[in-house]
């Protein structure tokens, strides 16, 4: 057997992000120990004893890994990809046979060597078989196999998840002379290098392990259902939270996954804790969470407490002020609507008054560039990738129209997400969360995010008595007038962020566009814009064609669209 092995560590963990903000993937721990260890491990009790772990990404870490475990580390600059990382160690590899392993998948169900005695014996016909790799039918299942040799067929497959395919498992074992087929230079993955060894003759073969478990926690979810299938409170070895919750001592009892929002950010609760890891790689307003909150809560506005700001680990701890939302509130029997609205909105005008020069800094303002942007979004995810459709020219020019008007409203300071789900009820007492994205801008859209919230059906009498409310609350009786102008500006953002979700991997977002579509309508013919009321009108059209017809014939109650689209 080969006393060799190659172990890949030096991918970005970008579909792990946040989690992988501050640690590689394979040093994450699934059931309590890296897996990065769990591989090394398997393939020492396999025989082999020189182990090179490639590593780009957080390579430091990979490196102290290394060292500490008798493993050699090589250090890319650039990541050379999964066939390129054989070029620097063409001369360690010599003349044997060597083992090519991602470092961040978990195996189970390998206690028996899976790869069989004569792996490498000539194939009936005399052609070379100069690899040998472990496959499942878990996964994308994108790889051929011809059935009575083995032999991989394909490598890319057209009928990827149908009989006959399988998932190549990042295990393989190969002869040196692989090297052949590896391009010299420059990033390659090692599948070219496969399907250049088939188009000389050579062959893969493939081999599907009895009772494999195999994963490549290839996404938060999977990840961390593989902790919860673990040890009791797996979650306690994550890094970030180990360091986080070790600075609030009065955090007890086990942690739970609370999700993980499209911001960036997974939740954690430990007792009447709450850690937030987040990654500011992409949105920096999430580094500023922490410092906003203090802010806020020295104006005397409801805002949960920071138990621990720890932005070198990219974790935040602050008080758990409840699991019950405003929108979750309003369906309990017997609850005033109108009584639990009132006093947020008063909160509101309050918050929206706060802008001053002593401020923490603040998101780019509103202006004529976040409007363009706002519009924007609507028209490619929206109107583009869902509806599949161009934005008519006198809907542009109304929704210009919009942000003209905006734009000469007085400044204040604005939440930008002030829904329904961003109002936290505990004990009669709320508070506001999710404001890192606050900016100087017109109150009247955090107004209007509110009273026009897709996830609630508000009817127009009780939008004019909130918003009178409002207006009353900040000397603005005239804030009916531009309101429902702000509530277009404010759904084509909304709408066009579903859009975007829904066609990333987050199909429940598909299912407030019609209630969102609706209320544009309801803004739109308020606002006397008849070109985006006629746009709201088709567009509802579209949208209850497309349900009818996605849950004809079985009942679904998922809540969201079954076609490509979504």
């Amino acid at each position: 057997m080969a006393k060799k092995a190659i172990v890949l560590a030096a991918g970005l963990g970008t579909r792990l992000r946040p989690l992988t903000g501050v640690t590689p993937k394979p040093l994450m721990p699934v059931w309590g120990e890296p897996m990065l260890a769990r591989i090394v491990n398997l393939l020492r009790s396999w025989g082999v004893d020189d182990i090179v772990v490639n590593c780009h990404y957080l390579h430091e870490q990979v490196e102290a890994w290394c060292a500490a475990n008798g493993c050699r580390a090589s250090y890319e600059p650039e990541i050379l990809g999964t066939g390129g990382v054989l070029n620097p160690l063409r001369d360690w590899i010599g003349d044997d046979e060597f083992y090519l392993v991602n470092g961040d998948i978990v195996v189970e169900g390998l206690d028996r060597y899976p790869f069989p005695p004569k792996t490498f014996e000539t194939c009936e016909v005399g052609a070379e078989v100069i690899a040998s790799c472990l496959v499942t039918v878990e996964g994308p299942r994108t790889i051929e196999v011809e059935p009575e040799s083995g032999f991989v067929t394909n490598w890319k497959s057209e009928d990827a998840g149908f009989e006959g395919t399988f998932t190549y498992c990042g295990l393989a074992l190969l002869k040196p002379a692989i090297l052949d087929y590896v391009e010299p230079t420059g990033f390659s993955t090692i599948v070219q290098a496969y399907e250049r060894a088939m188009m000389d003759g050579k062959f893969v073969r493939a081999v599907e392990p009895k009772d494999l478990m195999w994963t490549d926690a290839g996404t938060i979810a999977t990840y961390i259902d593989l902790n919860r299938d673990g040890a009791d409170n797996a979650f306690a070895d994550f890094p970030q939270l180990k360091e986080a919750f070790a600075a609030v001592p009065s955090a007890t009892g086990d942690i739970e996954f609370l999700g993980a929002r499209g911001s960036d950010r997974c939740f954690f609760r430990k007792g009447a804790a709450l850690a937030i890891v987040y990654d500011d790689s992409k949105r920096g307003e999430n580094a500023r969470y922490a410092g906003h909150a203090k802010w806020l809560k020295a104006q005397g506005v409801a805002v949960p407490e920071i138990l621990a700001d720890l932005p070198a680990i990219k974790t935040l701890v602050m008080e758990h002020v409840g699991s019950t939302d405003l929108l979750a509130r309003l369906g309990k029997p017997g609850v005033d609507r109108i009584g639990s609205y009132l006093p947020v909105v008063e909160a509101l005008a309050k918050f929206n008054g706060l802008l001053s020069d002593a401020m923490p800094a603040l998101e780019p303002k509103f202006g004529a560039d976040l409007w363009k942007w706002e519009r924007e979004l609507f028209k490619e995810h929206c109107l583009g990738t869902r509806f599949q459709m161009e934005c008519p020219a006198d809907v542009e020019r109304e929704l210009q129209r919009v942000a003209d008007l905006l734009e000469q409203e007085p400044k204040a300071l604005v939440h930008r997400d002030f829904q329904s789900t961003n109002v936290i009820w505990k004990n009669d007492r709320f508070s506001f969360i999710d404001f890192q994205g606050m900016r100087e801008g017109p109150a009247v859209y955090d107004l209007a995010s509110l009273l026009y919230d897709p996830y609630v059906k508000l009817s127009e009498t009780e939008r004019r008595a909130l918003a009178g409310a409002y207006g009353k609350a900040c000397g603005r009786m005239d804030i009916l007038k531009v309101l429902p102008f702000a509530a277009v500006q404010r759904l084509s953002q909304a709408l066009g962020a579903y859009g975007r979700l829904a066609s990333v991997g987050q199909p429940q977002f598909s299912k407030y566009v019609l209630p969102a579509l609706e209320n544009l309508l309801a803004a739109a013919d308020e606002a006397g814009l008849d070109a985006v009321g006629a746009l709201a009108e088709d567009l509802i059209a579209r949208e209850e064609h497309a349900l009818a017809h996605s849950h004809e014939g079985h009942a679904c109650g998922c809540g969201h669209h079954h076609d490509s689209r979504a």
